[in-house]
């Protein structure tokens, strides 16, 4: 399988982690151990490592998230073919109907 990560992919890592390390490093540290294991649980079953994205108006398949342990954070991802597409990390209280703009072409 091929991994894709989007360019906005680490810079939401990164931004999520610089905020976590304002409160503590080793708060920041965990923010970024719980991100690569989400990662890892993805790329090792991409089809049962999430969940469907649900906007309450409509299920879409083809896009997951993956809730971080701990943190209230989830990383969108989708499956397409041999593909794995990396997108976003989202905060959990965000609202859904957003959630599928980050797959729209710029």
């Amino acid at each position: 399988m091929k991994f894709i990560y989007h360019p906005d992919f680490p810079t939401d890592i990164k931004r999520f982690e610089a905020q976590y390390r304002e409160v503590s490093e080793p708060l920041a540290s965990c923010f970024r151990g719980a991100v690569d294991d989400a990662i890892g649980r993805i790329k090792a079953s991409p089809g049962s490592g999430g969940h469907f994205v649900n906007t309450g108006s409509r299920v879409v398949k083809e896009v997951r998230r993956c809730n971080l342990s701990s943190f209230p954070f989830f990383i969108l991802y989708a499956v397409a073919g041999d593909m794995l597409v990396f997108r976003s990390v989202i905060p959990t209280a965000s609202d859904p109907l957003t959630w599928l703009k980050h797959f729209q072409a710029p």
